[in-house]
Parts: structure tokens; C-alpha cells; sequence
């Protein structure tokens, strides 16, 4: 079986009926839809970022930026040719006494010219001005060797284009930190693409040599390209959203089910849940995790952590915990203890067995508001589901409304005149939290019920034992509509075979895919490409698409 068509654990695999579990239930269009096949193979989803200017991602040269020639003029006119002589020597190791080169009275800039002036014809000599009014200039050794100062005037961030493939974001990330010897946390990105696709992205890092980052090419499954220097880094959010490249295999219907299905998507758009992707890949979902922490239940929650799954590495650990609660024995058992399960287990031998709340507030915070943010998520797409069921997509008197890209930070309630003439696309429903305002009308209460349910309320999100368990909330619109959409059919009849081509493959040379329309035997598929803003998912405008679940995938079997 191919890298790419890899096979999936049970544990893994999304079970059907997941999406009705997490609340996703409703479609905006009428369209009959058809069936397809979403992620056959990661190469059929591609995800560009789109930078804050509007300009799609992509990763377009291996090669290095090229470097500006400092201005030695002075230097080379000024430099005595008797210094020029011994430094000679002093390179080629014919020499051992340091060469001396008077300055004194000369300018910081004239002086700095000096300096770069050795570097750009001597690499591995070193200089350096002293109190007396000289340059000393020395053989370099592999211990005193120092890295080239910061070109003057070059800004400070070093901004570079990650491909990635079969990886997520934090992966990708940590496996760049650990190749420099550097921190994650020194390298910025806007945002985490999807695992099972061929992604770029823009990221940035402090004062980083492009050499050094280059090297990484050498790794498989990840590519650095596109070099730039900019003033500031890229932080999160520093995005307008993705350009995705998506491939439906094995699929039926009509090409008139397609244009119709097709034109739905495209005109009115799609119900911009949260999808599954959110709520984890494992059989314990998110959201229950994030649910057990709103309600103070921390061993709940680090036991659902924990929980036994269908094997595994982990399988011996989880087992362990279930059966004796004994958190050094399970972390006996640990092949790796730089995952969650080790960081839990780890705080639970030093903090204390029951120190529940302790362990879980070690783990990373980003690893905490998932989640949190699960649950949230897990709040507002059922809120969808039911207001959508009960009123169907029509502006209701006190509904909160936002521009679709609006700069407004807070919304503005509806009145009367908005029921005729509000567009549904400004609607917006908030996830809960301590921070939001609610409907004026009686979806409000459908927050406190369906929280009651799992026993929580309102203040659930502010009134918690540690800060980091508060969540403000924040406003998400009802439907996303995609932004430049294109599609087209397409006939294959290799099914291992690529039928759209990533940012890498062009700059390898590979032939664009051709279709296979004249064989009959040849089996059918769509590529469609779109923009999304930021946080909506591209899984959820295909479902709209084909008016289905479709968050199951099969692997292809290969002899």
C-alpha cells in the first residue's frame, strides 16, 4: 500500500453517524447532491494559505534569496597592499601573527567597510576593531567560528514558505525547531493546516540564515522555499484564509446533479460548522474532555484522556491506567512520554496521584482550549442544527448580524425592518462564553438548555478554579459562502494515480494529470477550487456539496 493511501487504524477511522453526534444534521441547499469519495489519497487536498494582502501561498523556489553585495569600495581603494599581502598569507595558514590595519580617524562606516570587506575575501578570517585604533584581523578556529552578523538594513524576520505533507502544522513546526536547535515557540505561523493534505503556509523567525533554514530540504515530507525578509513576524490570525484544491473520486450522479450542486454551493453557500476535524480523530472526542473540565470533573477528564483505544502504541499505558490508576506504572509502559498521555501521567507522579487539576493544567495551554474550544464548537453547531431546523434560514427580530468581513467588532441586534431585508450570510451566533452577548429573542435560551444538559450554565465559562479554564467566546456566521470557485470534471482509471498537481510537483517537472475521457472503463471525478476565510472548513463545503456525510473515507486496497 502506497505512503499515500495509507491504511487507517480503527481507532482512527471517523465512524459513521459522527457528524449527527457533534450536531452537524442540516444542508442550506435543495439540490439533489451525489456521492464522492473525500481524501482517497492526501495528494486529492491541497491548502494554500492566503496572506493578509490577499495573495495565495505557494511555494515557488528551493533557492536561496540573493545576498547584497556590501559596498567595500573604500576599503578596496584605502587598504594598503602590504596589509593585503599578509592577509593573504594569514588565509592560505602561511601565517600565524594576527595582521594589524590602522583606522584611526576613520568613520563607523568607513571602518564597518573594513570589516566587510575581509568577510566578502577572506570568509574565515576574523576581525574585529580595538581600543587602540586598529583592526585585528585572526585565523578563525571551529571553536571561535561566528556566525555572520545580520546584514545592515536587512529586516529582522526571516519569512519562508513551509510545504508539508501528511503532517500538521505543530509537527511540521517542532520537527524545523528541532533540526535549528531552537524553541517552537520562535517560530510564528497564522495558523494550522489540515494532516492529511499537501499544505503551504507562510512562517517566520528571527534573524534566521537562509543557508542554515535550506538545509532542511533535505528532510522528507517537508520543504522550505520562498525566502523574504520582513520587519515583523507572523503571528496567529496574520491570514485572510485558504485556497483549497480538492479532489472527489468515484463519483455518480449526473453532470447536471453536479452544476446544480455546484451552483447551490456557490450562490448561497454552505452551514459554517465546526467540522470533525474539531472534535478529534480518536474514539473520545474532544469536547467531552473540554465538557468534563467546564464542570470541574478533572478526573473525568484526565481518565477520558486516558482511556483505552482499539491498540495503538499507547494501548499497554492506557490498559495500565484504567486497571490501576497508578500513574508510574502506566508511565512505565509509555513508549514516548513526550505526548499528552506522558505529560499527564509525568505531573501526576510529581504533583500528586489526585492532584487531577495539577496534571492538566501542565499540559501545554493550546492543548487545554482544544479542548475547550471543542465544546464550544460542539455548543454552537447544535445551536445551527436547531435554529435552522425551526426557523430555516431567515433574519429573525433581535439575531445578532455582522458584514462578512466587516471590520465591526461587536454586532448589532436586528429589528424589524432587518426580517425583510438582512441577508442570511450576516447572521452570526455566538460561542458561549463569559465574554459574548446573546440573541434578543429566544435562541438565547436554547444556550441555557442544551448546556443544562450537561450540567452546565452560562457562568460556566468565567466562574472556573483556574483562569486558564475561562473562556470569553466569540461570534462565527451562520453560512460561509467560498470565494472564487472553479470545477471541472475529470475521467481516471489508475487509481493511485494523481489528478492534480501541488506547488512541489510543478517545481519538480511533473506533467500535469490528463483526463481519460475516451475509456470506458474509466472511473469519474471532481476537482473543485475555492477560497474560504479563515476557521471555516473545507470538509463542510464539500458535505453541503454532495448533501451527505462525508467524513468517512476508504483506503484503497493494493495487492
Amino acid at each position: 500500500m502506497s505512503a499515500d493511501n495509507e491504511s487507517v487504524s480503527s481507532s482512527k477511522k471517523r465512524r459513521i453517524g459522527f457528524e449527527e453526534e457533534v450536531g452537524i444534521t442540516e444542508f442550506v441547499g435543495k439540490h439533489k447532491g451525489f456521492n464522492g469519495v473525500l481524501k482517497q489519497r492526501y495528494s486529492d487536498f491541497l491548502v494554500n494559505e492566503i496572506d493578509p494582502s490577499g495573495c495565495i501561498v505557494r511555494l515557488e523556489t528551493l533557492e536561496p534569496p540573493p545576498e547584497p553585495k556590501p559596498d567595500t569600495s573604500w576599503a578596496d581603494d584605502n587598504v594598503s597592499a602590504e596589509a593585503k599581502e599578509h592577509l593573504e598569507l594569514l588565509a592560505d595558514g602561511q601565517r600565524t601573527e594576527p595582521v594589524v590595519i590602522p583606522v584611526t580617524g576613520l568613520s563607523k562606516e568607513q571602518r564597518g567597510q573594513v570589516h566587510a570587506w575581509i568577510r566578502a575575501h577572506w570568509p574565515h578570517l576574523e576581525s574585529h576593531t580595538t581600543t587602540d585604533g586598529t583592526v585585528r584581523v585572526s585565523r578563525s578556529t571551529a571553536q571561535r567560528r561566528r556566525a555572520a552578523p545580520w546584514p545592515s538594513g536587512r529586516p529582522s524576520y526571516t519569512t519562508f514558505v513551509l510545504y508539508k505533507e501528511n503532517m500538521d502544522t505543530i509537527e511540521a513546526v517542532n520537527r524545523i525547531a528541532t533540526f535549528l536547535g531552537m524553541r517552537p515557540s520562535r517560530l510564528g505561523y497564522a495558523g494550522t493546516k489540515d494532516k492529511r493534505a499537501k499544505t503551504c503556509q507562510r512562517v517566520s523567525c528571527h534573524r534566521l540564515p537562509a543557508k542554515k533554514l535550506l538545509d532542511l530540504n533535505r528532510r522528507q515530507g517537508l520543504w522550505v522555499g520562498n525566502i523574504t525578509f520582513e520587519n515583523a513576524a507572523i503571528k496567529l490570525g496574520d491570514l485572510q484564509g485558504n485556497r483549497f484544491t480538492i479532489v472527489l473520486r468515484d463519483v455518480d450522479g449526473t453532470k447536471a446533479d453536479h452544476e446544480e450542486a455546484m451552483q447551490s454551493l456557490s450562490e448561497n453557500g454552505f452551514l459554517n460548522y465546526y467540522g470533525t476535524q474539531r472534535f478529534g480523530t480518536t474514539s473520545v472526542a474532544t469536547h467531552q474532555i473540554g465538557r468534563a473540565l467546564l464542570k470541574g470533573c478533572y478526573e473525568e477528564a484526565v481518565d477520558l484522556v486516558l482511556q483505552p483505544r482499539d491498540g495503538g502504541a499507547l494501548a499497554e499505558c492506557r490498559e495500565e491506567w484504567a486497571r490501576s490508576k497508578d500513574a508510574a506504572q502506566a508511565l512505565e509502559k509509555l513508549p514516548h512520554r513526550g505526548c499528552i498521555e506522558g505529560l499527564l501521567l509525568r505531573a501526576l507522579t510529581k504533583g500528586g496521584a489526585t492532584n487531577y487539576l495539577g496534571a492538566l493544567l501542565a499540559l501545554p495551554r493550546n492543548v487545554r482550549l482544544l479542548y475547550l474550544h471543542g465544546y464550544q464548537s460542539y455548543v454552537w453547531n447544535r445551536l445551527v442544527s436547531r435554529r435552522v431546523q425551526q426557523f430555516g434560514l431567515t433574519v429573525l427580530p433581535g439575531d445578532l448580524l455582522m458584514t462578512p468581513g466587516g471590520s465591526e467588532e461587536e454586532p448589532r441586534i436586528a429589528g424589524p425592518e432587518d426580517v425583510a431585508s438582512a441577508s442570511v450570510q450576516t447572521l452570526v451566533l455566538p460561542l458561549p462564553g463569559h465574554s459574548v452577548r446573546y440573541p434578543q429573542n429566544e435562541v438565547a435560551d436554547w444556550y441555557k438548555e442544551i448546556l443544562a444538559e450537561d450540567g452546565l450554565t452560562l457562568n460556566s465559562f468565567s466562574e472556573q478554579k483556574h483562569r486558564d479554564l475561562s473562556m470569553s467566546g466569540c461570534y462565527r456566521h451562520l453560512v460561509a459562502v467560498p470565494r472564487e470557485v472553479q470545477w471541472q470534471e475529470v475521467s481516471y482509471t489508475d487509481p493511485q494515480a494523481a489528478l492534480v498537481l501541488s506547488d512541489l510537483d510543478r517545481l519538480q517537472g511533473l506533467p500535469e494529470p490528463q483526463s481519460c475521457e475516451s475509456d470506458d472503463s474509466a472511473r469519474r471525478a471532481l476537482k473543485l477550487e475555492f477560497n474560504l476565510s479563515s476557521s471555516c472548513y473545507a470538509t463542510m463545503a464539500v458535505r453541503e456539496l454532495l448533501h451527505r456525510e462525508c467524513t468517512s473515507w476508504t483506503p484503497v486496497a493494493t495487492s
